[in-house]
Parts: C-alpha cells; sequence; structure tokens
C-alpha cells in the first residue's frame, strides 16, 4: 500500500510537471503568434520630440522576411562550419565573437554616455536627486504629497544611489550611468553563460554575439538614471545561478539566486514578476526533486526584499522625521491602465496623482475611488466588447510592437527645453537618422518574436528542466502584467533584452526538429540470401 500510495505522489508530480510546460508552452506560443504577426506589418515608435505617445505606421513586410531568411541562413552557415573545425578552433571562434561584442557594448555604452550628456528629468531627476538632498540633510522629497512619499517603492532605488553617492559625491549621475555600461557588459556575458548552459554549439554561441550587437536600445538605456539596466543583470543573473543549481547543487547557486532577486527588487519594484515567476518554476522543480535547500532559498528571495523595504521606510521616517505613508495606492495604476486619453489606452495621463491629491493625501480613499473607477470601466467593456478588443489590442501593441522601447525617445531629454548640439550623434539620432535606426531595431525585434515563438513551440518539453524555463515564464507574467497596468514601451525593455538568448536558442531547436523531420533512415538490407563467409587461415 505505501509503495502504491508513493507511486500515486510520484505520478501525480510528474502530471503537475508535464501540465506545467504544455501551459507554458502554449501560452508563450499564443502570445509570440499574435506579436509576430503584428510585428510583421506594423510597427510603433515615440517621436524623439513629440508627446509620449505611441505612434503606429505600416511595415515593411518583404524586408522583414527577407532579413529573416538571412538570418537563418547564417545560422545554418555557422553550423555548417562547426562541422569543419576542430575543437581548439571553435574554442578561439567562441571566445574571439565575445570578445568582439563585450567591447563593442561597453566601448559604444560608455561613448554614449559621455557623447549625449543629458541632464536627467522626470523620474531620474528625482531618483538621483532625492539621493543627494538626503545626503545634504534635505528631506523635502519625503514630506506629504511630495515624489517619495507618493512612491515609497522608489526608495530601494534612492538608498542604493545614495550608498554609491556617498563615495562619489552627490549628483554625480554620471558615476551611475558608467555603471550601468559596465551592466551592460555584464548582461552580454551572463548570457552567453546561459547559453552554454543550454549546448556546447559553437554555431549558437556565435549567432547570439551576432545578435546581440544589434541591441541598440540597451546601449541607449545607459544614460538613464534609472532602474532597468540593473534589473535586467540581476534577472539574467538569477537564471544562471537556477541552471547551474540544477547541474552541480551547490548551495553557493542558491545564495547568488536569492542575493540576485534581493538586488533586482531593490532596484525595481515590478521585479516582483520575476520572484513570482521563481516561485513558479522553482516551487514545481523543487516538489519533484523534495529540494528543502530550494524551499529554504525561496522563502528567503520572497522574505529579504521585504524586510529590507520595511528596514529602508524606517531608516527614511527616523532621519527625516517625516512618517512613512503608503503613498499612491497601486490599484490606481491599474485604473489609469483602463483609461483612453487622447487615443492612448491606458498610457500615464497624471491619475495617479490626481486622485492622491483629490483624496488629499489618503491612500485608503484613493484606493477606494480607483476600484470604483475600475468597476465602472469593466461595465463598460462588458456593455461593448469591440470597444474592450480595440482597447487592449492598441494597449498591448503600444507596448510590445515599439522596437525602440522609448529608448531614444528618452534620450532625446524631453521636456527640459534643451535640444542636442546642432550636428551632433544625437541630434541626427532624433532626427535625419531617426528611421534609419528604427528600421534596425525593428527587423531586429521580428527575429526574435520569431524566435521567441520558435523557443515556446520546441525548446520548451515537456521532460524539461522547469528552471530553464524563468526568464520564458517571467516574460509571460510580463505580458499579462502590461495589459492590467500603466502602459509605457519602456516597461517591456528588460523582457526584450532577455529575448535574445532565448530567441537563439529557439532557432536552434527548430533547425534540429527540421533536420530531423527530412531526415531520411537508410533502407535496411535484407538478409535472407546472405551466405557466411569465414576467411580461412
Amino acid at each position: 500500500m505505501k509503495q502504491s500510495g508513493r507511486l500515486s505522489y510520484d505520478k501525480c508530480l510528474g502530471m503537475l510537471g508535464t501540465t506545467a510546460m504544455w501551459i507554458v508552452r502554449i501560452v508563450g506560443s499564443l502570445i509570440f503568434v499574435v506579436l509576430t504577426r503584428y510585428a510583421l506589418q506594423y510597427t510603433q515608435y515615440s517621436n524623439p520630440y513629440g508627446e509620449e505617445r505611441s505612434i503606429s505606421v505600416y511595415d515593411s513586410i518583404a524586408k522583414n522576411i527577407l532579413f529573416f531568411i538571412l538570418t537563418v541562413a547564417v545560422l545554418v552557415g555557422l553550423f555548417v562550419l562547426e562541422k569543419h573545425m576542430s575543437a581548439q578552433i571553435q574554442k578561439w571562434v567562441m571566445r574571439i565573437a565575445l570578445v568582439l561584442v563585450t567591447v563593442w557594448t561597453g566601448g559604444f555604452g560608455y561613448w554614449w554616455i559621455t557623447a549625449i550628456d543629458r541632464l536627467p528629468v522626470g523620474d531620474q531627476a528625482f531618483i538621483y536627486g532625492g539621493a543627494s538632498y538626503f545626503l545634504e540633510g534635505q528631506y523635502v522629497f519625503l514630506s506629504e504629497g511630495q515624489y517619495c512619499e507618493m512612491f515609497p517603492y522608489q526608495l530601494g532605488l534612492v538608498f542604493l544611489i545614495e550608498i554609491l553617492f556617498r563615495l562619489v559625491g552627490p549628483y554625480n549621475y554620471f558615476a551611475f550611468q558608467f555603471i550601468c555600461v559596465m551592466l551592460s557588459v555584464g548582461i552580454v556575458l551572463l548570457g552567453y553563460a546561459l547559453i552554454c548552459e543550454f549546448t556546447e554549439h559553437v554555431a549558437v554561441a556565435v549567432a547570439y554575439c551576432l545578435l546581440m550587437f544589434t541591441c541598440l536600445p540597451m546601449i541607449f538605456y545607459t544614460g538613464w538614471v534609472y532602474g532597468e539596466i540593473p534589473s535586467i543583470f540581476f534577472y539574467v543573473l538569477t537564471a544562471v545561478c537556477v541552471m547551474r543549481y540544477h547541474k552541480t547543487a551547490h548551495a553557493r547557486w542558491l545564495a547568488g539566486m536569492v542575493g540576485s532577486v534581493f538586488m533586482a527588487i531593490l532596484v525595481r519594484n515590478n521585479s516582483m514578476i520575476m520572484l513570482v515567476a521563481l516561485c513558479l518554476v522553482a516551487g514545481i522543480y523543487m516538489l519533484q526533486r523534495k529540494d528543502k535547500r530550494l524551499l529554504v532559498a525561496l522563502l528567503a528571495a520572497v522574505i529579504l526584499p521585504t524586510l529590507a523595504y520595511q528596514g529602508i521606510y524606517k531608516m527614511y521616517e527616523v532621519r527625516s522625521g517625516y512618517p512613512h505613508k503608503e503613498g499612491v495606492p497601486m490599484v490606481s495604476y491599474v485604473a489609469m491602465g483602463l483609461q483612453e486619453t487622447d487615443g492612448k489606452c491606458g498610457w500615464y495621463n497624471n491619475y495617479v496623482k490626481e486622485v492622491y491629491y483629490g483624496q488629499e493625501f489618503n491612500s485608503d480613499m484613493a484606493a477606494l475611488e480607483s476600484q470604483l473607477y475600475i468597476r465602472s470601466r469593466l461595465e463598460e467593456f462588458k456593455a461593448n466588447p469591440s470597444a474592450a478588443r480595440t482597447f487592449f489590442k492598441n494597449k498591448i501593441l503600444s507596448q510590445w510592437n515599439a522596437p525602440l522601447y522609448q529608448s531614444v525617445f528618452f534620450s532625446s531629454q524631453y521636456g527640459n527645453g534643451i535640444a542636442p548640439v546642432p550636428g551632433s550623434f544625437l541630434d541626427k539620432l532624433s532626427g535625419e537618422k531617426f528611421t534609419s535606426v528604427l528600421g534596425i531595431c525593428d527587423r531586429v525585434q521580428f527575429i526574435l518574436y520569431v524566435g521567441m515563438l520558435c523557443y515556446f513551440l520546441f525548446a520548451v518539453k515537456k521532460d524539461g528542466n522547469m528552471l530553464e524555463y524563468l526568464l520564458a515564464v517571467t516574460m509571460i507574467g510580463g505580458f499579462f502584467f502590461s495589459i492590467i497596468w500603466e502602459a509605457k514601451a519602456r516597461y517591456i525593455f528588460p523582457y526584450y533584452v532577455t529575448m535574445f538568448p532565448l530567441a537563439v536558442v529557439g532557432y536552434w531547436q527548430a533547425i534540429v526538429r527540421i533536420k530531423a523531420l527530412f531526415a531520411r533512415k537508410p533502407k535496411a538490407k535484407s538478409e535472407d540470401n546472405i551466405i557466411p563467409f569465414e576467411r580461412v587461415a
């Protein structure tokens, strides 16, 4: 009876894992079928010097298809060349490719942050300005109705930048930009490490390096004094740590996982999406393997960021004398995400501030007002389903079908009236060269989306290791989160960068499947009329 019960339990766990794999495979495939279809025919962008809105235009189907064919041809060519290389030559080719792309990323990134020299505005200004003010003993940003009081979740990044400014001096945002350049190089290296966890094929590794040369939005965001670049670094580091733990079972990789999740959430609160994804994939893995150490690590990954934020809130409360408040309720962002303003579906329209100010900084009352609005809006959608479909379609595409992800828009430093130096690279990038750069990133986005579709179709397997799919599950979570939350193409940028290694793996797996499909098995020779022959000494 005990043996029978054990078999039943193991069978249930096996079914759980298989079901989870199929859910990831089906949902991910459906998402990227839709995104690939629209990326083929349309593209969207934010005008560098215009209002923050998404402009939709027709794309070149012929160019997208041609670029796709060239990509496949290059990858197939790399596999053919790989067969004619010795093991030593393969190692050197991989090393040279990695060195070239890291030098490109670091060199272009450093040149970029020195060339643009744009004074951070908007949220960036409040982040690095708040850290600088706090160092000087000024805490006006924590007073009622001010930035850090309304958005206390930003204090994690403010705290980290304050630590940096204690070393390099206040208002030194260039130091943070330099760190972003170094982290962008780290993202390239970690993506390469992730590829090596999947396969030892030199063709796949070199294809990844070639594709990373085209990740221009990551370069443009190195000058962004915010948490996007750091959070991506910790996303990919977490993925590498869990895969290394699967292969080695060393506890140090669990410690790395906890530390990277902790930092990801401190620099960008929306990294909670990755934490949820980690709990799902690692939870299934833990149950299947009965891994108690992983359970402890997961608990630490959940508890430590929460404790850290509470500690940071208390520290600033003591230092400033201003009591900590909940600030703008999260539900207000959901309410704003359901609003259409001047044709913009779910984009920021200052609603969260207005409702908070309107309720005299009372979070509970602001939350209640937002909840009432959500109910009213959902009733409108229920009464008019076609309007709901149009709204959410436009909201999704305005975020996911924007190949620059507002990187040039924000680099152009909108809002302060200061134009780039005439004739400078930024001036050309925001003007005459904008269409060319958009076209390059547009082709790359289409290639990535096709690769991601291949990834979900061919790389996600029912008998696979669930930990491998952490970034994929995070991406699915981010997609659904983007439907309900405030819309902004910049919020999709972290998922875009993590697509690069996964898309290459997707192409590789698709080629393997197609090759196996067309491979013809040799006909077995009949042995009926064969007479044994023995050599006579």
